[in-house]
């Protein structure tokens, strides 16, 4: 797939997110868009970035359900075939990228760890228990490097104004422009 195609899809999976945040649920074309976290053109990256941020908030607001473990795929399979999305290659990409995402979209990582954390203490069960399928290792790993470190991200963070304007979308709501924008 080509990388203006992966920016077209993840727009328009996106488009209304100013009005319903992460709270509106969702629907995302099937691809492998941690595979486009490093790559050279940073509107990509961008772009694939902000779709696994948006399966997160999603996750977290319960609207959508981009990951789910192979027990409850198994449990709710009602003869439809629904894709899920590979939580394992998406943490891994993570991990490898986390430092330049961390760099170039502060407001978006801050946002991908918050909700990280706040999944798995919602849930009231560690991923591991949860995700038994996954190699734990992955989670340690995920923990000592990103998680633990940025835990403080959890208690609060920036309004999503911030993420906003860090990935170019245009606000709908007052609260969500900054001052300067009405000058």
């Amino acid at each position: 797939m080509t990388e203006k195609i992966i920016v077209r899809k993840v727009k328009e999976a996106l488009s209304g997110i100013a009005i319903g945040y992460f709270d509106t649920a969702k629907s995302y074309s099937f691809d492998e868009y941690y595979k486009y976290f490093n790559v050279d053109d940073k509107e990509t990256r961008k772009y694939a970035i902000l779709l696994f941020t948006s399966m997160l908030g999603n996750w977290y607001s319960k609207s959508a359900f981009a990951f789910k473990p192979q027990k409850e795929r198994l449990k709710y399979d009602d003869g439809i075939n629904t894709d899920y999305f590979n939580f394992e290659s998406y943490l891994s990409s993570l991990l490898d990228c986390y430092q330049y995402i961390e760099k170039d979209f502060p407001y978006m990582f801050e946002y991908i760890v918050t909700y990280l954390i706040l999944i798995e203490k919602d849930k009231s069960l560690s991923y591991e228990e949860w995700f038994p399928e996954i190699n734990s290792d992955i989670f340690k790993e995920l923990r000592e490097k990103i998680l633990n470190p940025n835990s403080n991200l959890a208690q609060g963070g920036h309004p999503i104004k911030y993420l906003f304007r860090e990935v170019g979308i245009e606000p709908f709501f007052l609260t969500d422009f900054f001052e300067e924008s009405f000058f």
